[in-house]
């Protein structure tokens, strides 16, 4: 058991997840504290001793049920577990699908394991030996089960109750979470026959979890995006606080001289205690622009998200979207009770479009010289989102050295891989030139490397 936690925290710490020796320490204390047979008392006992981030919990829980979901901890074993193809609760396809959503909607555990094993033993293939991942397995076995037929028996079935419009809205939704419940079934049954054959270190190895400040923004999903949402908080806070740092490390090393020549007088004149000027309030003004074309959408809603996280944390946050025009959109994030209503505001109401909604950088850059250069004062922090993709149209770099001659800051985030800059139409080394910085963004790690290194 003792080997098995080891290999438990080497996986962990290969996943990201820091787990150190005295963590692990008191993982294997806990060990002899509890009935670790009961799974449930497992996993939240180690995750307890494990875990300290709570956006790691899923990480936890995906590694946890390859090392600890053993088929020797979820019962007791017997003819079951002997069950082969030949031993069989169904004639075909159809039965077992009808079997599989009756036992869902009766909520039974013990029948939904026996179906979804047999499932898994008929149509998943697995193959002894192959060093394949679980979810090509998994993925064939729902394939054959026919998902859609067995949401459509979900539906039926819970909507004979009848009720209301809002009932059967309801009624859906729960198809959906059965639905879900049986693919997590067939997932977890497909591990465990796959940790029996080649070991729980192998299969961590084919997961690939990815925790959420390493998922690629531009890749992200709706549902993963939302998740970050819980960490681009505290990074905003951060950054402010990083902001704040750096102007009182630069002004305290103004000296106040009429004060420092009075002080003096007590020493027969002699200046043996300087006395500092007190720092001036801190108001620093952040303009965050970021491109909202198709090609990077998933990285723009993450930088809206990061500028409605900003508004609470700097006395002036100003935000402009563009794709082959610029926009202010600062009031929708003032206005908004929520990221998603000002997203779809921001979508539905900036004139970021001027001619053919294809990136134009160049004439973006100049709109927002033109436009908003006398807002720009030696407090503000330029910070320019995108990938530089200007579709071959004029890059105006020359409008970016104004911008950083008018501020104090100019910082340029790109969520391309750093291989692909200056690839194809794109332009960034024309534009590095004339900002303080470009940094390769594509996940919130990225981020916070940013705000470590250059603020």
């Amino acid at each position: 058991m003792l080997e098995l936690l080891i290999g438990f925290a080497t996986a962990l710490r290969a996943t990201g997840i820091s787990c150190s020796q005295s963590e692990l320490i008191d993982a294997s204390h806990i060990l002899s504290e509890i009935d670790f047979l009961n799974r449930d008392q497992l996993r939240d006992s180690l995750r307890c001793a494990m875990v300290k981030d709570p956006l790691h919990i899923d990480a936890f829980d995906r590694l946890f049920e390859v090392f600890f979901s053993l088929k020797g901890f979820d019962h007791k074993g017997g003819e079951d577990d002997l069950e082969g193809p030949g031993e069989q609760d169904y004639q075909d396809e159809i039965d077992l699908t009808d079997l599989l959503a009756k036992a869902l909607l009766q909520n039974d555990r013990e029948k939904l394991t026996r179906y979804v094993r047999q499932a898994v033993s008929r149509f998943g293939g697995i193959e002894k030996g192959r060093a394949v991942s679980g979810l090509y397995y998994a993925y064939r076995t729902l394939r054959q089960i026919d998902l859609e037929r067995i949401l459509l028996l979900l539906e039926a079935d819970l909507e004979r109750e009848g009720g209301s419009e809002l009932d059967r809205k309801l009624h859906k939704l729960k198809a959906k979470r059965l639905v879900d419940t049986l693919k997590a079934q067939v997932t977890k049954e497909v591990t465990e026959l796959l940790v029996e054959d080649r070991g729980p270190v192998a299969v961590a190895r084919t997961l690939a979890v990815t925790l959420p400040e390493d998922i690629e923004i531009v890749r992200a999903s709706r549902e993963e995006l939302a998740r970050m949402q819980r960490t681009v908080e505290p990074l905003a806070r951060k950054l402010a606080a990083r902001l704040a740092q750096k102007h009182r490390s630069q002004n305290s090393r103004h000296v106040d001289m009429r004060k420092t020549m009075r002080a003096s007088l007590s020493y027969g004149g002699t200046p043996v205690e300087l006395v500092t000027k007190p720092p001036r309030p801190h108001k620093p003004e952040i303009f965050l622009v970021a491109d909202v074309s198709g090609s990077v959408a998933s990285f723009s809603r993450f930088t809206m998200q990061l500028v409605f996280a900003m508004s609470s944390q700097f006395s002036k946050v100003r935000s402009f979207a563009f794709i082959d025009e610029v926009d202010e959109v600062t009031s929708y994030f003032s206005s908004a009770k929520d990221i998603n209503e000002a997203m779809r505001l921001v979508n539905t109401q900036a004139k970021v479009v001027w001619l053919d909604g294809h990136s134009d950088y160049g004439r973006c850059l100049e709109s927002f010289w033109e436009r908003y250069h006398t807002d720009l004062t030696r407090r503000s922090s330029v910070i320019i989102c995108g990938d530089a993709r200007n579709n071959y149209h004029a890059a105006k770099p020359e409008v970016l050295k104004l911008i950083n001659g008018a501020s104090k800051h100019l910082f340029w985030l790109n969520p391309e891989p750093h291989a692909y800059w200056n690839s194809g139409d794109s332009v960034i080394s024309r534009y590095a030139e004339y900002c303080d910085g470009v940094y390769e963004v594509r996940s919130l790690r990225h981020l916070e490397r940013f705000i470590t290194e250059a603020i």
